[in-house]
């Protein structure tokens, strides 16, 4: 029982309470052709950028792994990721919500952590050492 209470009080105050779920294409059409920055939902600390040169093909920046190339699909209206150089057999999914004027996304099967926001997005490619041919 006080899981279920634990659970309810925690749906109340995340940002899931006030979403509305955004179609996975409708998201893909909002970032093609440009550059994301997203950040961590709480903290606002940069989680990493996204450059979506296709709808299939990404190249994603972070401190930690410097510039990856990402795979894009979409799964059961969820937005999906495989990245070559992050654990390429565990695709990264996520459902994109557009909340108080703002895109969040929830990750897959992560409840309590995790979620980021844009916090904004250019016309300006990645800046990286090398860039994958497309």
């Amino acid at each position: 029982m006080w899981r279920v209470a634990v659970l309810a009080a925690w749906a109340m105050a995340s940002p899931a309470s006030a979403q509305t779920l955004m179609p996975a294409e409708a998201f893909i059409d909002l970032v093609l052709g440009k550059t994301v920055s997203f950040v961590h939902f709480n903290s606002g600390r940069l989680v990493g950028e996204e450059q979506f040169i296709s709808r299939d093909q990404t190249i994603w920046k972070t401190p930690e792994y410097g510039c990856v190339t990402g795979q894009l699909y979409v799964d059961r209206g969820r937005v999906c990721f495989v990245y070559e150089d992050i654990q390429p057999e565990r695709p990264a999914c996520w459902w994109p919500y557009e909340y108080d004027g703002e895109v969040i996304l929830r990750p897959v099967g992560e409840f309590m952590r995790g979620v980021q926001r844009i916090r904004g997005i250019s016309e300006d490619p990645l800046t990286c050492e090398t860039l994958p041919m497309s």
